[in-house]
């Protein structure tokens, strides 16, 4: 029997890393995907991409289709975390980051489907997972366009998992609250983020979580996960 195979789309450091070290640690077959190389050692695949480009994305991610004898599990934690007013980015900046947040997604999840499809007929199951934030469901100060691009993630992972529910191919959004990363360290902090750099989640705690979902039974899956720091709340 072959090796599980997992793709991290975003792993170099944050969520995406500590899933990737999750998983050479547990003994998956790990590739990450990303624009920058890990931070960190981890004994993984490693293919220099950048997913907001599409000719770039395709060039990588059909070579992983391609050589690839199985993917597993695809986990998507690429993506920005730009937040502000309305009026404190330019028009140019938000469509940027607005349509690159999503669209990454759509375009990671449909380019290596036909693998994931593989391992469901196979193995008898295969899992997407899409990082997400509360920030989606929950009104946040300086958050309107993260927020609405929040929402947008985690419908995506709700509606591929009534999409694809029947190829057991499992999908889920896992929506965090303040987790402390290189990218959130770089946000503009406000009273919320603040309060949550006190006792934040870690990467490691999330890393924790996806790995059980993706190790659950093939009859069961959790889906629309909410986890913050026990400080935070909601808000």
């Amino acid at each position: 029997m072959t090796t599980r195979t997992i793709v991290v789309a975003g792993g170099s450091s944050g969520i995406g890393l500590a899933v990737a070290q999750k998983a050479v640690a547990d003994g998956w077959r790990t590739i990450i995907v990303d624009r920058q190389e890990p931070i960190e050692l981890v004994d993984a695949t490693f293919f220099h991409c950048d997913l907001l480009d599409n000719d770039s994305a395709h060039q990588v991610l059909d070579g992983i289709v391609r050589d690839q004898e199985r993917i597993d599990a695809l986990v998507i934690s690429a993506g920005g975390a730009m937040n502000g007013r309305l009026e404190s980015k330019t028009m140019e900046e938000w469509d940027n980051y607005y349509s690159n947040d999503t669209l990454l997604v759509l375009r990671t999840t449909r380019m290596l489907l036909p693998r994931l499809r593989e391992a469901a007929e196979h193995h008898g199951i295969a899992d997407i997972v899409v990082m997400g934030s509360i920030a989606g469901t929950t009104a946040f100060e300086d958050a309107a366009v993260y927020g609405s691009i929040s929402a947008a993630r985690n419908a995506l992972g709700e509606q591929l998992r009534l999409e694809l529910r029947g190829e057991r191919i499992r999908a889920r959004t896992i929506a965090t609250g303040y987790v402390e990363t290189p990218l959130t360290k770089r946000m503009s902090m406000n009273a919320v983020t603040e309060q949550m750099g006190q006792d934040p989640l870690r990467p490691r705690d999330i890393a924790e979580i996806v790995h059980h979902g993706i190790n659950l039974p093939p009859e069961v899956t959790v889906h629309n996960i909410v986890v913050v720091p026990t400080k935070q709340g909601w808000a």
